[in-house]
């Protein structure tokens, strides 16, 4: 693929588990179509279904439904996650004993370590977050 123009795809999906598969797949086709590896396609795929599940669990029934957007221009792919749920503080998240057997509260770090970036962004006043994640192109 030459030069891309910049451009944005937005998916709006219900909160619901069953559509957390979808937006997955998007981001997976889309990242394959902008040539990133298989890896790291795999990748994208399981962050964006990280940011998307913890936004299906964590916001209430004021939010029926979750807007996926993912960005494209010559140097990134940038993939947000936004709910207008009750939002929460991202720097006082609980802390994580991966030793703990219990699931959950991983989906972050998860994220943090697969992504180029990522940002956490909470709207206090008006509820919701924002969940931006950046993952580079390679130049060829």
């Amino acid at each position: 693929m030459n030069a891309v123009v910049p451009s944005q795809v937005e998916l709006r999906i219900p909160r619901s588990c069953e559509f957390v598969r979808v937006a997955r797949k998007t981001a997976g086709a889309l990242a394959h179509q902008l040539q990133f590896t298989l890896h790291e396609v795999y990748d994208i795929e399981l962050a964006v279904g990280e940011a998307c599940t913890n936004a299906v669990e964590h916001v209430g029934e004021q939010c029926p439904e979750i807007l996926v957007r993912f960005s494209v221009d010559e140097q990134a792919l940038v993939m947000e996650v936004i709910d207008r749920g009750p939002g929460f503080d991202p720097e006082h998240t609980p802390a994580v004993n991966v030793q703990d057997e219990t699931i959950g509260g991983l989906g972050l770090l998860v994220i943090r370590s697969l992504m180029d970036e990522l940002e956490v962004k909470c709207d206090s006043s008006a509820g919701g977050a924002c969940v931006r994640m950046v993952k580079y192109r390679k130049r060829q």
